[in-house]
């Protein structure tokens, strides 16, 4: 009864992890660019309280190594909603470009491996999230550290995201500072793995939907087979030797 309510509850922290790790996103963008309404804030402080009981979770109920459980830790400090108004209040408030970014890739970080628990199995659908998740990352990272590269707008980041993780390279977009150029980096290494594993999903799927409808008909013909030659059993039981053997060459006849 424990190990399936423990299974239960990690296998819904690990969905609602995923929505945080997205959602995180587009509430960071915002709260970077100054926008603090109500629905924000809710959203802000929904995304912590997730992190926060997957952290307590794990780390009394499911007993994690100390390494997973200092990495959550992290999360749920640089993810603390009043974090940027606390530093504003000590006049470091330079920081919070780089405490959202570390923010960014500790919830990404969380998404994949949530994503790793619930879509492992499906590879197909597993490499495709963890791509977007990574693109989409990357992307709020760069519009993040430098607004004026992607002229402040992050479907131009989206774009960058894309040329950058498949190595295409356009150069319209560039980034400049040492971390947005990490961020680069990083699209590089990871887009070049994840383009080739989501390539090769989609290539092993294709081939395993074929091969099994070539086992379909397969099975579909020995059912067949299976069933004249029943028939064939029960014509030899209930009629005379030479009926049988007449029978039996119209079964052969009607064999595929």
């Amino acid at each position: 009864m424990r190990h399936s309510f423990g299974a239960n509850c990690a296998a819904t922290l690990d969905i609602a992890v995923i929505i945080g790790a997205f959602a995180t996103i587009p509430i960071t963008l915002l709260l970077e660019q100054g926008s603090h309404g109500l629905w924000i804030q809710t959203f802000d402080w929904a995304i912590w309280g997730v992190f926060l009981v997957e952290l307590l979770f794990r780390s009394f109920w499911k007993r994690v190594g100390f390494r997973t459980s200092l990495l959550l830790a992290v999360i749920v400090i640089l993810s603390f909603p009043l974090l940027p108004a606390a530093l504003g209040l000590v006049r470091i408030v330079r920081l919070s470009k780089v405490l959202r970014l570390a923010r960014l890739v500790g919830a990404t970080g969380r998404g994949m491996a949530g994503m790793r628990s619930v879509l492992g199995r499906s590879s197909v659908i597993y490499a495709g999230a963890i791509s977007i998740l990574i693109l989409l990352a990357g992307a709020a990272g760069i519009s993040l550290l430098e607004p004026q590269t992607v002229h402040g707008g992050f479907e131009d980041g989206v774009w960058w995201a894309i040329v950058t993780a498949t190595t295409v390279g356009y150069g319209d977009i560039a980034p400049t500072t040492f971390f947005g150029r990490s961020i680069a980096v990083l699209l590089m290494f990871t887009g070049v793995g994840l383009i080739s594993t989501l390539s090769a999903s989609i290539t092993t799927h294709l081939l395993g939907r074929q091969e099994n409808a070539e086992q379909a008909a397969i099975k579909s013909q020995l059912d067949r087979l299976e069933k004249l030659l029943s028939a064939m059993e029960t014509d030899r039981s209930v009629r005379s030797p030479s009926q049988a053997v007449l029978s039996e060459k119209q079964v052969v006849n009607q064999m595929p």
